[in-house]
C-alpha cells in the first residue's frame, strides 16, 4: 500500500516461487541403535556390543528450470508438480522399508492416510509441520495421463480424510507416530546397570 499525500494506491505483484541453485538437495539422515550387551557401559566393562540402523534420504529441490517448466503448464499446473516431486520421495522411503523387512507401499499409503487424520495444519512442532508437508497432497483431481502411484496416493490421503481408521493397510509400524516421537524411550539408569562382564568378574572375586 502506498500513500501519496491524500491519495491511497493499492500495489500488486505477481506470485513468487522459491527456486535453488541447480543441483541443490535436501538430505535427511537417520540412525537407530540398539543396545545388545552393556549400553551404556559402565568403567568397569571392556567395551559395549551395538546394532545400529542407518538410513539417509537425499530429495532434490526445485531449480528455476524446473520452477519455470511446471508452473507454467496450464494444463496440469501445480497439483501435478507437487504430486510428481512428492512421488520421487515416497519410492525412495518404499524402498528402505522393503529393505527393513516390510512393505514400502503399504507402510507409505498407511502414513499418508493417518497424517491426514493426526496432524494438523500448524498444531504441533516444527517436525510434524515438515512431516504434514511431505505427506499431505493436492486436492485437485488426479487426471488420466499421471502415473497409477499418483491415483494411489491420492486415494489413501482421501481415505485418511474419510475414514476414522487406516488399519486396513498392512503395515506394523507407524510413521506418524515416529514423528510425534511415541517411539522415544527413557535413557537407561546408568547408576544402576550392571553388565554381564561385570556380573561374571565378581563372581570369581
Amino acid at each position: 500500500m502506498e500513500r501519496n499525500g491524500n491519495d491511497i494506491k493499492v500495489l500488486s505483484r505477481r506470485k513468487r516461487y522459491v527456486a535453488f541453485p541447480e543441483g541443490s538437495s535436501f538430505s535427511c539422515a537417520g540412525c537407530m541403535t540398539v543396545g545388545v550387551i552393556g549400553q551404556p557401559a559402565p568403567a568397569t566393562a571392556p567395551g559395549t556390543f551395538t546394532f545400529g540402523l542407518n538410513w539417509g534420504i537425499a530429495y532434490e529441490l526445485p531449480n528455476n528450470t524446473e520452477t519455470a517448466l511446471f508452473y507454467r503448464r496450464k494444463k496440469h499446473g501445480k497439483p501435478l508438480a507437487q504430486r510428481r516431486s512428492r512421488r520421487e520421495l515416497y519410492e525412495k522411503l518404499e524402498i528402505i522399508m522393503d529393505n527393513m523387512g516390510y512393505s514400502g507401499r503399504q507402510c507409505v499409503l498407511k502414513t499418508l492416510c493417518e497424517t491426514a487424520q493426526r496432524i494438523v495444519p500448524h498444531g504441533g512442532n516444527m517436525i510434524e509441520e515438515i512431516f504434514r508437508t511431505m505427506f499431505t497432497l493436492p486436492m485437485a483431481k488426479v487426471l488420466p495421463s499421471e502415473p497409477l502411484e499418483h491415483t494411489l496416493y491420492d486415494s489413501a490421503h482421501r481415505l485418511g480424510l474419510l475414514l476414522d481408521s487406516c488399519e486396513n493397510f498392512k503395515c506394523p509400524l507407524s510413521l506418524v507416530d515416529l514423528a510425534k516421537g511415541y517411539y522415544n524411550a527413557p535413557a537407561p539408569n546408568v547408576d544402576t546397570f550392571r553388565s554381564p562382564w561385570a556380573l561374571f568378574s565378581s563372581s570369581f572375586g
